[in-house]
């Protein structure tokens, strides 16, 4: 389904293109968690006639009354050029594995804590697997430095304001984190999607978005 791409044009740190919304319709979706009254959605759309291509990652909750509200969306954009993978995967879950949510999003959870919140990167092997893992993210797709990228970029520094998580949800192997933060005067919201084996990470896609500061708190929370 999903085109293969190198060079990012993000909406994201670093990135030195103006923030637009992104379309409305016309989206694929690649992968779909259900957790409770909670659905994460991971999409892109790809314009036919090219142009920018979006990927988005969504979360959709069911209210007692069985209305759907999304509650958080990050998206990006992203220039098609050459073999950077936005939403493709190393593997299909395997549907004969029991559901393992609840350990994978504690030990998430705890990863987060441990190596991102309290900067331990001592303690990344015990929740990634260096010799399996894949990274998703722009400039690192399939190589094994995606790990080291993967905890440079959320490791506490000067300039760097985590304001923690506010929405994780997984089903079977993947858990998709919603969090948002400041980096150098900039806000951001971003979600992380990974996929364990075995309790660790083994593969990684997210999206970052720059908002406006009054935004950061809450995501798209009414």
């Amino acid at each position: 389904m999903a085109e293969i791409w190198k060079t990012p044009q993000r909406t994201g740190p670093g990135s030195s293109c103006s923030p637009a919304p992104p379309p409305n319709f016309e989206f694929n979706i690649a992968r779909v968690l259900q957790d409770g009254a909670d659905m994460f959605m991971h999409s892109v759309h790809e314009p036919v006639a090219g142009g920018e291509v979006w990927v988005t990652m969504s979360l959709v909750r069911r209210s007692s009354a069985g209305l759907m509200t999304v509650k958080r969306q990050v998206s990006a954009r992203f220039s098609p050029d050459g073999d950077y993978c936005a939403v493709s995967g190393a593997a299909e879950r395997d549907p004969s594995l029991k559901d393992e949510a609840s350990l994978n999003k504690a030990q998430v959870s705890a990863f987060i804590q441990m190596v991102v919140r309290e900067g331990g990167a001592e303690h990344r092997d015990a929740f990634i697997d260096r010799g399996r893992f894949v990274s998703h993210t722009p400039g690192s797709c399939c190589r094994p430095e995606g790990l080291d990228a993967l905890v440079a970029r959320r490791r506490p520094r000067p300039g760097l304001v985590y304001h923690g998580v506010d929405d994780i949800v997984g089903e079977g192997a993947y858990v998709a984190v919603f969090s948002c933060f400041d980096l150098d005067g900039e806000s951001f919201r971003a979600c992380d999607l990974m996929r364990l084996e075995a309790g660790r990470i083994v593969e990684h896609w997210d999206v970052v978005e720059a908002v406006a500061a009054h935004s950061v708190a809450h995501n798209d929370e009414t």
